[in-house]
């Protein structure tokens, strides 16, 4: 309880002392009277409360002279700073904390005087050498004279709140350098499989090409034996037929005609794998006009009347459908697959 009591007077006496530093030089060399002492007794012990009141909050509260001397250090700054209110009193704060300001002291000091208030971010440094940054609001005091007196400096710890916003910072900036690496790659990848497409495609056209001009020839020259077997062979095979032959040449020759039949029976299968029910004859009219062979060149070779062809080739343009149309009967030929 003595030691309650004795640290609980220590207090007084250092806000009534705080007090006299307000308003002592206003006052010194004057006589009061006895109301005069009164109203100064009221404003000490109100004095008193408020600074009992500014030692409870959290925040590191202080009073500085213009000098930015320590007239008053409340208990939240004793708990951050780690000094003492008797340690620090009369020293100057920025030496004490080693304070970084964002600008210079006189240009603080100026905006101070011209607007009565400072607010910015300050870096300090903590008795055990911790450093801290606080967000420290300025507001200055003035006499009736409008004379500037003391300053009320009040500082919120930040540094976590501050380290937060830097790890956030920092880890957007790896995930935006990812995203753009990430996309980078995949860009590169975009662009070597757009020139791996247009080489497939431009193999693939040539290919196209190729294949086209080797199916080409490869019917050039089905038509062209076709033809050649047709024109220059088989009509002497019939006329030879047509001649006394004894066994043995008539199996020769029947051997000879079904192996040129098997040479010709490209264009005779696609005639009559169409369900056009032509007879050998007429497929082998179809096959002379579409040479380009006339009905009477087409009677000579055949050993027929013209006449005859003139009938199979009647029986052709029905069994395809011509009959009541004006389609030549050889284009027909020509087109078909």
């Amino acid at each position: 309880m003595a030691e309650d009591k004795r640290k609980s007077q220590e207090k007084i006496t250092e806000y009534d002392a705080l007090y006299q530093q307000f308003y002592g030089e206003e006052n010194s060399g004057q006589l009061v009277d006895q109301a005069a002492a009164e109203i100064l007794k009221k404003q000490s012990e109100a004095l008193r409360e408020q600074a009992e009141l500014l030692d409870l909050a959290e925040d590191m509260i202080m009073v500085l002279d213009m000098r930015h001397r320590i007239l008053f250090w409340n208990q939240g700054a004793e708990e951050k700073y780690g000094w003492s209110r008797e340690e620090v009193l009369g020293k100057n704060i920025h030496s004490l904390l080693k304070t970084r300001f964002p600008k210079s002291l006189e240009e603080i000091e100026e905006h101070l005087v011209i607007r009565g208030r400072w607010e910015g971010e300050l870096a300090q440094t903590q008795r055990d050498g911790s450093p801290v940054l606080v967000e420290s609001r300025w507001a200055l005091r003035r006499n009736d004279q409008e004379k500037p007196l003391a300053i009320l400096e009040i500082n919120n710890d930040i540094t976590q709140r501050k380290y937060a916003e830097a790890l956030l910072q920092r880890t957007l900036e790896e995930l935006e350098a990812r995203v753009q690496e990430r996309t980078a790659d995949l860009k590169k990848v975009n662009a070597e499989l757009e020139i791996k497409t247009r080489n497939l495609e431009e193999l693939n056209t040539a290919l196209t090409v190729l294949l086209k001009k080797r199916e080409d020839d490869k019917n050039e020259l089905e038509e062209k034996v076709l033809s050649n077997v047709k024109s220059m062979v088989l009509p002497y095979v019939d006329k030879l037929k047509m001649t006394a032959l004894d066994a043995t040449q008539a199996n020769y020759m029947s051997i000879m005609e079904s192996h040129l039949n098997e040479v010709i029976s490209s264009f005779l299968m696609k005639l009559t794998s169409t369900s056009l029910n032509l007879t050998p004859r007429e497929i082998q009219v179809a096959s002379l006009i579409k040479d380009g062979k006339t009905t009477k060149e087409i009677a000579e070779l055949m050993n027929v009347c013209s006449g005859a062809v003139a009938l199979h080739r009647n029986h052709i343009r029905k069994k395809l459908g011509l009959n009541k149309k004006k389609t030549n009967l050889r284009t027909h030929l020509l087109s078909l697959p």
